[in-house]
């Protein structure tokens, strides 16, 4: 499996974003270090994009072995967590949840490129969601 699931992890304080009135803020990728590495944690998302609409956030991880997925929707849809090698040919459903309106868990990561995907859910112009996907 190209993911492993850090069952019991869930201290990823060090990733550098806040969540104020119950929404989350990034910091800039530049601005938060891995201090194992000094590079960059690098990340990628959408922010209160269209819940009716399908969304897909894609992350280029550069090799980063430990991954971040976060979602926070307003009506429950599906994720979906793909991966691929290549950003060509992806592995998709490599893991999923169903019925999902928030979500953040942790993964040990093999794979150069991860994808999260939801399916389309809500009312247009009402429901909305984030999603973002972090590795270090």
């Amino acid at each position: 499996m190209p993911v492993k699931a850090l069952r019991g992890r869930k201290d990823f304080s060090q990733l550098n974003y806040t969540e104020v009135a119950g929404d989350v803020k990034p910091a800039k990728a530049e601005d938060t270090i891995d201090p194992t590495t000094g590079n960059p944690v690098k990340f990628a998302s959408v922010w209160n994009a269209d819940e009716s609409t399908a969304q897909e956030v894609t992350l280029d991880t550069e090799n980063r072995t430990l991954l971040e997925v976060y979602v926070r929707a307003t009506t429950a849809t599906n994720v979906y967590l793909d991966v691929s090698q290549d950003g060509t040919n992806w592995i998709t459903g490599a893991h999923s949840w169903s019925g999902v309106t928030e979500l953040n868990e942790g993964f040990f990561n093999a794979s150069r490129y991860v994808k999260v995907r939801t399916d389309a859910a809500g009312t247009a112009g009402t429901d909305t969601i984030t999603i973002m996907v972090v590795a270090k």
